[in-house]
């Protein structure tokens, strides 16, 4: 008898501890500085296109060795996949300074 009055009790408490912040619209990044723009260009997208030639070197290089212990993916992202994403998929303008958080 008592557990039939707090299931519906329970419930509605759960309900209303509900977080509303997924229910809010984010904002957009403001667009990135001219000089942020004209950096990424000149600068660091080259960087970034020399960084993946000289990683796909190395990890040719190191191959034998990553394929005898079995890390062969984990230097492939490291060498290779971190710095062509930092080159062909970041937004222009956008974390010039470094190779940011892989998970983006």
């Amino acid at each position: 008898m008592i557990t039939r009055s707090i299931a519906p009790i329970l419930a509605f408490t759960l309900t209303l501890a509900v977080s509303p912040t997924g229910a809010q619209s984010r904002q957009p990044p403001p667009p990135p500085a001219p000089g942020a723009v004209a950096t990424d260009l000149l600068l660091a997208r080259p960087g970034g296109l020399a960084a993946t030639a000289l990683g796909s070197v190395i990890f040719m290089i190191g191959l034998p060795f990553t394929l005898i212990n079995g890390s062969t993916s984990q230097s492939a992202q490291a060498l290779m996949g971190q710095p062509a994403q930092y080159t062909f998929t970041r937004p222009l303008g956008e974390n010039i300074g470094g190779m940011g958080d892989p998970s983006n």
